[in-house]
């Protein structure tokens, strides 16, 4: 069991950098600060991965083991993308010559509720 916690762990690190990683460069390049558009796509591509791996082992780890709990809360990933969604349309909203949304953020945004979704199931589903 506590090398479950340890795997869990490990993946739930590495997915909240990537993630940070990736919401800061959404901003900067939102906000002209630092054109990082040209990389969007990998930086995307990585987290994505990542958080896939975290939410599959977790899931599995769910239903293969009866004892498992969860301290993880994906609702706090899930809001924080949603403030950032809508302050970005917004600023586009108010200004579209200068703020434009990242075709690469609206996917990341969609995959993430997405990845959340269906975790959500899976749980729901296990505890029936």
């Amino acid at each position: 069991m506590k090398q479950l916690t340890l795997e869990l762990l490990f993946w739930k690190i590495l997915s909240d950098v990537w993630g940070s990683v990736t919401a800061i460069f959404f901003l900067l390049t939102f906000f002209k600060v630092y054109d990082l558009s040209h990389i969007l796509s990998d930086v995307t591509i990585i987290y994505l991965s990542i958080l896939s791996i975290f939410t599959g082992i977790k899931e599995l780890n769910r239903w293969k083991n009866k004892q498992f709990l969860s301290r993880y809360h994906g609702e706090v990933f899930i809001i924080l993308w949603t403030i950032l969604m809508l302050g970005f349309i917004l600023l586009s909203a108010y200004d579209k010559s200068h703020y434009k949304i990242s075709t690469e953020f609206t996917a990341t945004y969609l995959s993430v509720l997405g990845i959340f979704a269906i975790s959500r199931k899976s749980k729901n589903l296990k505890l029936r």
